[in-house]
């Protein structure tokens, strides 16, 4: 499997990018720190930004480590991993921080994993995941449903799994929707279309064509949305 990204955060904003994205041998995670407003108490000192890097380290780690289980329990396994991840992060800062906070941070998680033949994949709450087999495109997400993942490991439950043999899939996307824009709300381009930018031109090329048209519609007129820019995310992986 090879992985490409490209990550970018909101143009000139003062604080950091709160999307995530790492990669290493067989697994990919991408994060979406669900976004507050500047000078929001999150009670939590270290915040949203930091928070979706921990996971999503936290969460590759157990990627890479887990031990092989029964190929039935194949993208079922992601859950439990997730539950674990979200519980680590909730120790390294439940002694400084209020983590019963209602705004305490929270993000949303797209993992893939190649392994031992199969392709296991999970997603929680409203970013993508893209899953091409050179016939058909499967798009699964789960609906903008706002579960994100916070300090409660219960959310990984919610998350949608699932695995297919390795030499069915071309290629994947991860997706925060500040990357999906261009599909699924301005609807300038198909799934598929989108699909081919990543594998045609890149995902550089994806969040350049996303700023693109934001910029041609400032005010948010011509497709209504909470805010003008969004931190967007995209990443590639060809098998």
């Amino acid at each position: 499997m090879r992985v490409s990204w490209a990550t970018e955060a909101v143009p000139g904003r003062d604080w950091p990018n709160e999307d995530f994205v790492a990669a290493a041998e067989g697994a990919v995670v991408v994060l979406d720190g669900c976004s507050l407003p500047p000078g929001t108490d999150l009670g939590c000192r270290h915040g949203t930004a930091w928070y979706a890097r921990t996971l999503g380290l936290e969460l590759l780690a157990r990627l890479l480590e887990e031990p092989p289980g029964r190929p039935e329990e194949r993208g079922e396994r992601l859950r439990p991993l997730l539950a674990r991840s979200i519980d680590a992060v909730a120790a390294r800062h439940v002694r400084t921080c209020d983590l019963g906070h209602p705004a305490t941070p929270a993000a949303t998680v797209v993992a893939l994993r190649e392994h031992r033949g199969a392709v296991e994949h999970l997603v929680l709450a409203d970013s993508t995941l893209l899953l091409d087999s050179g016939d058909s495109l499967e798009v699964v997400s789960t609906a903008r449903a706002q579960t994100y993942a916070a300090a409660y490991p219960g959310a990984a439950a919610r998350a949608v799994t699932g695995a297919r043999p390795a030499g069915a899939l071309r290629r994947a996307a991860l997706l925060t929707d500040g990357a999906t824009r261009l599909a699924d709300r301005f609807r300038l381009l198909g799934w598929q279309d989108l699909m081919g930018v990543l594998g045609g031109e890149g995902p550089g090329e994806l969040l350049r064509r996303t700023r693109e048209s934001e910029l041609a519609d400032p005010h948010c007129q011509r497709w209504p949305r909470h805010k003008r820019h969004d931190d967007a995310t995209a990443a590639l992986c060809v098998f």
